[in-house]
């Protein structure tokens, strides 16, 4: 039989499960021998969620009309002005792609806005189009694990200069404010034992900025998805905010 592995890891698919049973986002459990839920930290799951983020993050690049330069960042194809691509002229404005996941894809989504965000602020150069943030992400009974962007925990040491000091961190928040984070709504069950309300609060900890992040703690909800009338409504308002934005920018323009 085949061993579900990262040399099983086609580079134009994600985590082959065992026994035909699909395909899943990357490896959050052993799969191979235990079956146990692997460490937010183990190689193997950063490896396989890296892969899974380049992917998706490729697919964001191809959505908004950019190249992906091969580097984690999309060429700029128009200025800081432009709201759509000299490519594409059927390209769609970042604020009106929406994530939703739960579990595992959740912990993508919300890995996805974070690498989304972070990319495009590393990246950026004078005359390109800086990434906009996504219209938000709705991450049920899940959201990031870990502290540090796991692209970058995957990276050599080199890489990773920018991250590395106190002062480099701190700098950190105050250089990519420009670019914005994403919106994210997590729902989590106070009876979870997989992600906890607990887990929740750390993951909005890690975000970059975590006031754009909403927790929402549903009484007497284990590890499932959407099923009460007061998280439909949560994921509702959420959406209400966000669907249709304002256009700050022609405010105060008229009249």
């Amino acid at each position: 039989g085949n061993n579900n592995n990262n040399g099983n890891q086609s580079p134009s698919k994600f985590v082959e499960l065992p026994f035909g049973l699909g395909h899943t986002w990357f490896e959050e459990m052993d799969y191979v021998s235990t079956g146990e839920t692997l460490p937010a930290d183990h190689p193997r799951r950063l490896q396989t969620l890296k892969h899974a983020l380049a992917m998706g993050d490729a697919l964001l690049c191809s959505l908004t009309g950019m190249d992906d330069s091969g580097d984690g960042n999309c060429d700029a194809q128009h200025d800081d002005n432009s709201t759509t691509s000299s490519s594409s002229s059927s390209s769609w404005i970042p604020e009106r792609i929406f994530l939703f996941g739960f579990s595992a894809g959740a912990c993508f989504a919300m890995e996805l806005c974070r690498m989304w965000k972070n990319s495009g602020a590393s990246g950026a150069t004078v005359g390109s189009r800086r990434r906009m943030p996504l219209g938000g992400a709705v991450c049920i009974a899940g959201g990031i694990r870990t502290k540090e962007e796991s692209t970058t925990m995957m990276m050599p040491r080199r890489s990773t200069k920018r991250l590395d000091g106190d002062s480099s961190a701190q700098r950190r928040p105050q250089q990519r404010n420009r670019n914005g984070a994403t919106d994210v709504l997590i729902i989590a069950g106070s009876n979870d034992v997989v992600y906890s309300k607990e887990d929740a609060q750390s993951s909005k900890r890690y975000y970059d900025h975590p006031s754009k992040v909403r927790v929402h703690v549903q009484q007497g909800k284990g590890h499932s998805m959407i099923g009460s009338e007061d998280e439909m409504r949560a994921v509702m308002e959420f959406l209400s905010k966000r669907l249709v934005r304002r256009m700050v920018s022609m405010e105060g323009r008229c009249g």
